[in-house]
């Protein structure tokens, strides 16, 4: 008898367990499929950097220096004549006879070469006049022959030239509107062998220069006897 009450308290005591046991394994069951909460991360707010303020350069005015003051002029009064003068006639032009030099007592020869002259002109020229009377303006020799050469007597490449009608002789060195010659020259005559017969004339500097520089571009030379 008391061995059935131990068997049947032995079997109650493995029911209540076998019960515990089943609840607890419901529970952790019923636990491992419930869902489980998925957490939300909560955004956090984005740092937004403040710009620093920019610093504006303002120019500086410049100032104007202070007006110079220009000086006043001074007005000079303008002379009036107290009576109108009359105009002066016009000058009739002179014609400026050569003047005649006497040659060198020891010269040896008849011809005698007046001082050179040179002024500015249209294109490179000797232009002058050979004279047979020395106190006669009008006395001008025709067929005397002219030479143009260096200092010592040497004649350039450029055939002697014979005296017009009233005396006139020309070599030309540059035309007109070229460029002009710039050199140099002498000129004295010779008789019919081409010996000299006359003093040597100048020198004659052709420079090439302009009328208002002391240009030299018409030279000339007269001789007399």
């Amino acid at each position: 008898m008391q061995f059935r009450n131990l068997a049947a308290r032995f079997a109650l005591g493995l029911v209540l367990l076998s019960g515990a046991l089943a609840c607890r394994i419901t529970d952790e069951f019923i636990a491992s499929s419930a869902p489980t909460p998925t957490r939300t991360r909560t955004p956090r707010p984005t740092f937004t950097p403040i710009p620093l303020p920019t610093e504006t350069f303002t120019p500086v005015p410049t100032v104007p220096p202070p007006p110079t003051s220009a000086p006043v002029p001074t007005r000079t009064p303008t002379r009036r004549p107290a009576t109108a003068v009359p105009r002066p006639p016009t000058a009739v032009p002179v014609v400026v006879q050569p003047t005649a030099v006497p040659g060198p007592t020891s010269s040896p020869y008849q011809w005698h070469a007046n001082p050179p002259g040179c002024e500015h002109a249209g294109g490179v020229f000797v232009k002058a006049r050979v004279y047979g009377d020395k106190n006669n303006p009008d006395s001008g020799m025709e067929g005397v022959k002219v030479v143009l050469g260096g200092k010592d007597g040497g004649r350039f490449d450029i055939p002697p030239v014979t005296t017009s009608w009233d005396g006139t002789y020309s070599f030309t060195l540059s035309a007109d509107g070229a460029p002009p010659f710039k050199g140099t020259v002498y000129v004295w005559l010779i008789d019919g062998s081409g010996n000299r017969m006359s003093d040597i004339g100048g020198p004659i500097n052709f420079n090439g220069l302009g009328p208002d520089n002391g240009g030299c571009w018409h030279g000339w030379v007269d001789f007399w006897r």
